[in-house]
């Protein structure tokens, strides 16, 4: 029983500190410089404090199942934070045989801006939408394509960066109203 309140503090402290850690790297990829020195700051202050603690303590099996505990909790806690804030943008391009047109303007009309290209796939000539999204806006962006072609093929990839958005990207109706897209 004396070992459970070391236990918790090394486990809680330990998702705290990799949480930080797996949002540090999410923002490196995306470029965020003060954001990820900020989360690097935190990561590195509370896992000096938990080693000092761990290291200088009574040397108990229970400490470093606690201090494993947490880092596991903690990586999967940090992909939730980073999911849930759904930072940056991303670039989805959809694959369909369809005519793109009246995908084009529903898209257009939830306030996506798209781009289309014809091409040529190995089964016969398709048409190729490039939009680029807010991350926060992805499912319904997906739903709209799902709905207008449960076939279409569709890749989303990270940017990093986007140079001179027009303002039809930076701000797009979500159905209550005007949002700032986060750039």
């Amino acid at each position: 029983m004396h070992l459970l309140f070391p236990f918790l503090m090394v486990v809680v402290a330990r998702i705290f500190d990799v949480s930080m850690g797996t949002m540090r790297v999410a923002f490196i990829a995306r470029g965020r410089k003060v954001f990820a020195a900020c989360c690097g700051f935190i990561e590195v202050f509370i896992w000096i404090c938990v080693v000092s603690q761990v290291l200088s303590g009574e040397r108990h099996l229970a400490i470093y199942v606690a201090y494993a505990t947490g880092y596991a909790c903690g990586t999967l806690v940090g992909m939730f934070i980073e999911e849930h804030l759904a930072v940056g943008l991303v670039l989805v391009q959809v694959i369909t045989t369809r005519p793109a047109e009246p995908l084009m303007q529903q898209l257009s009309a939830a306030g996506y801006g798209v781009t289309r290209q014809d091409a040529q796939g190995t089964r016969g000539p398709v048409q190729v939408l490039s939009i680029l999204a807010s991350r926060r806006r992805v499912n319904d962006l997906r739903a709209i394509v799902h709905a207008f072609d449960p076939d279409a093929f569709y890749t989303i990839s990270d940017v990093r960066q986007a140079r001179d958005i027009p303002a039809a990207y930076a701000t797009a109706g979500t159905g209550a109203g005007k949002s700032r897209m986060p750039v």
